[in-house]
C-alpha cells in the first residue's frame, strides 16, 4: 500500500488537531456561516498548531540541566553556557519526557531554570513584538519585525492588537491561552516542571539574575559566574540614550490597574509560583 501523501498526512493531523477543540470549531462554523471564510482558517491555523518547546541544555561535563523559558533572559544565559563549553548538547523543539529519552543520565543532573514577574514577562514580549518598533521606526507593516509576522499569522486575533490593553485581553481569550500558546507567552509553571511534576533543583529570577545566576553556576563548578546582556532593550535603535530612557517610562505606564487585573487572571499561577521562589 502506498504511504500517503506527506501534505495529506500533516493536513489530515492537523484536522485532527483543530476536532479537539470544540468550542474552536463552534467559533469556525459561526465564521462560515456569517461568510467569513478566512476567519475560519485562521481560527483553524491557531488550533492545529503544535507549540514548540523552548530549548533545554545538558552537560556531561558540569552534569547539570538548563531549561530555558523564553523572555527569561534566556539568549544572556545559553551563550554564558555554551562559551564555557561549545560542544554542551543543545536540544530543541524537545519536551523533558523527549529529552531523557536522549539523555537519560540528565536525570540525575542538577537542573535549574530561571523565572521571570509575569507582568514583566508579558511587556517584554509585547515590546519585542510591537511597541518598540513602533516607538522608534512607525507603524508601517513593511517595518514588522519577524518575530511580530510569526506571532500574528500563528494565533488568531493578535493581528488586531493595537495596543497593551488590547494584548492582555487577548491573552485572556481562548485563543490567547495555553491550549495554544508559544513558548513566550506560555504560562511558565507549565514550562519549568520536569518530567515528575516537581521543580527544578535550583530555580531562580530574573529580577536578581547576577547572584541567582552566580550562585549556580559555582555549585556545578562552571569557570564562569558573569552573564552577557543579549537581547535587552539596548538592541532598539533609539535616536539617543534619552529616547529609550522615555519609552522605558512609557512602558512602565501600561501597566494599569485593570491590565495587572487581566494579567493576575491570566497568569495566577505563574504570580504563586514567582511569589514562593523570590520568598526564598
Amino acid at each position: 500500500m502506498a504511504s500517503l501523501n506527506p501534505l495529506v498526512l500533516r493536513r489530515s493531523r492537523q484536522a485532527v488537531a483543530v476536532l479537539r477543540h470544540p468550542r474552536v470549531v463552534l467559533d469556525m462554523a459561526g465564521a462560515v456561516a456569517r461568510g467569513r471564510g478566512r476567519k475560519a482558517l485562521r481560527m483553524a491555523r491557531t488550533a492545529a498548531r503544535t507549540a514548540g518547546e523552548a530549548e533545554k541544555i545538558v552537560s556531561r561535563k558540569y552534569r547539570y540541566l538548563y531549561i530555558c523559558i523564553p523572555k527569561v533572559a534566556s539568549r544572556s544565559i545559553m551563550a554564558a553556557l555554551r562559551a564555557t563549553e561549545p560542544d554542551v548538547a543543545v536540544t530543541y523543539e524537545k519536551s523533558i519526557f523527549e529529552l531523557y529519552k536522549l539523555h537519560p543520565q540528565a536525570q540525575r543532573y542538577t537542573s535549574f531554570a530561571f523565572i521571570r514577574h509575569p507582568f514583566d514577562r508579558a511587556l517584554s514580549l509585547y515590546a519585542d513584538m510591537r511597541y518598540f518598533q513602533d516607538r522608534f521606526h512607525g507603524r508601517h507593516r513593511r517595518l514588522k519585525t519577524k518575530r511580530q509576522r510569526f506571532f500574528e499569522r500563528a494565533f488568531f486575533g493578535l493581528a488586531e492588537v493595537d495596543s497593551f490593553d488590547d494584548y492582555c485581553q487577548w491573552l485572556n481569550t481562548r485563543y490567547g491561552s495555553d491550549a495554544f500558546a508559544d513558548p513566550h507567552f506560555l504560562s511558565q509553571h507549565l514550562q519549568v516542571r520536569l518530567a515528575n511534576g516537581r521543580l527544578p533543583d535550583f530555580v531562580g529570577c530574573l529580577e536578581t539574575i547576577d547572584e541567582d545566576f552566580a550562585r549556580i553556576a559555582a555549585h556545578v563548578g562552571l569557570p564562569t559566574t558573569a552573564l552577557p546582556r543579549l537581547n535587552t532593550m539596548l538592541g532598539w535603535q533609539a535616536s539617543s540614550g534619552r529616547a529609550l530612557q522615555e519609552a522605558r517610562a512609557e512602558m512602565r505606564f501600561l501597566l494599569t490597574a485593570s491590565n495587572k487585573a487581566l494579567l493576575e487572571r491570566r497568569y495566577a499561577a505563574d504570580l504563586r509560583l514567582y511569589e514562593d521562589v523570590a520568598a526564598k
